[in-house]
């Protein structure tokens, strides 16, 4: 016997020593996985089933089957064979699975061989998707599913990939059929993933089936009120539909929900969501200006310096509140009421005097700053710097000639 022979048969039995129950087979394949040779993991691969023939029951050898396979799969990834590389991950999902079933004490380690495996493909498939090669991520995200299959994250994410690549090519048919295909398969095992039917609504959405999106949207906003993706994902559909203060509704729910939250990396996007709120509600097929002023005024506080689009959205909205109200007043033949909405009317032109003068103060450039405030300055009699100041309007408008 061979110095190297007699140590490698001491470590075999110290191994199964420690081991104490641990089969011979079970040993061996540890020796065999340690030396990190594909020739080596083939071999523990071919000797673990010999030892479950005499032990069925031993979990140990069916969590080193499943080790060995992962590891075999690394080398498949390694050489490009994505069909070798699946069915190995496959395989050790199962083999895993089997380990745990027969002795649950050995868990933590299968979590954490599987993590293993399934963080390692997320990882090589968002390297490939940050550098644009989607086919290559959809390859790697499809491998960590068959290391992870409990996990919907990669059939989310390939998904997604196919919906953005969609958009980019005019919301390409073929591309959000396929993302629906892929959505409804993992659906079929797994009915209750609601991101998943978020994203199976926001494909149909898209599809130009928005009966069918709606009806998702509006069951999972019953069960997850509080979900902002969701609500995000609302909101946008509710806007490409055109449906303007549904999607100003949901947007202004998620900014709520911000900034009532302890996660401080969301609060930046807390402006954005109000001054996107106000821009719907101010729309004139919405006209809830009330509601516009609002988060405008929002807006304007989470701006270190006042913005002037901002400024005049705000000013505009006051002068078309204002004309709103003039309307109502005009049809309203309660004397009461009249005089009431007279005097919104005037508190609506002095807010946009007093908003205009900011404005045009801060931005000499600001031409529909001078228009807006010629007009509230005009409606209440005020001709002297309403002349002035359509003037400075009309300057601009003709390229200050």
């Amino acid at each position: 016997m061979t110095r190297k022979t007699r140590i490698l048969a001491a470590l075999i039995l110290m191994l199964f020593a420690l081991a104490g129950c641990r089969s011979a087979r079970v040993t061996s394949a540890i020796l065999y996985i340690d030396q990190a040779t594909l020739p080596m993991f083939e071999k523990a691969v071919a000797v673990l089933p010999e030892g479950l023939e005499f032990s069925p029951n031993e979990a140990e050898a069916y969590f080193y089957l499943g080790e060995a396979h992962s590891h075999i799969d690394e080398g498949a990834v390694n050489d490009n064979d994505y069909l070798e590389a699946k069915k190995n991950y496959s395989m050790a999902y199962g083999y895993y699975r089997q380990a745990e079933d027969l002795d649950p004490e050995i868990t933590p380690r299968v979590d954490e061989s599987l993590m293993y495996n399934y963080v390692q493909q997320i990882n090589n498939a968002t390297n490939e998707f940050n550098s644009s090669y989607f086919e290559a991520a959809e390859g790697y995200f499809r491998l960590a599913y068959a290391a992870l299959p409990d996990s919907t994250g990669p059939i989310k994410n390939i998904a997604r990939m196919k919906i953005r690549q969609a958009m980019q090519n005019n919301n390409d048919e073929a591309l959000l059929n396929e993302a629906l295909e892929l959505i409804d398969h993992v659906l079929a095992d797994n009915p209750d993933a609601f991101e998943l039917l978020s994203d199976k609504a926001n494909v149909l959405g898209r599809l130009n089936r928005p009966e069918e999106a709606n009806s998702i949207y509006e069951n999972l906003l019953a069960e997850h009120p509080d979900d902002t993706a969701l609500l995000i994902d609302i909101a946008n559909l509710s806007s490409e539909e055109g449906n303007f203060e549904r999607a100003a509704d949901m947007f202004v729910r998620v900014a709520t929900l911000y900034e009532n939250d302890d996660d401080i990396t969301n609060d930046p996007d807390i402006y954005g969501l109000n001054l996107q709120s106000a821009r719907f509600y101010s729309r004139a097929d919405v006209k809830r200006y009330e509601d516009a002023l609002v988060f405008f005024e929002k807006a304007l506080r989470l701006e270190d310096i006042p913005q002037k689009d901002t400024l005049e959205l705000k000013l505009r909205t006051h002068y078309e509140y204002a004309q709103m109200l003039k309307t109502e007043k005009n049809n309203e033949t309660d004397t009461t009421r009249q005089a009431e909405l007279q005097q919104m009317i005037t508190e609506q032109l002095t807010s946009g005097v007093n908003v205009g003068n900011s404005l045009v103060s801060q931005y000499f450039d600001s031409k529909y700053g001078y228009y807006y405030l010629a007009m509230c300055q005009n409606e209440l009699g005020d001709f002297e710097n309403s002349t002035r100041n359509m003037e400075m309007y009309q300057t601009l408008e003709s390229g200050g000639q």
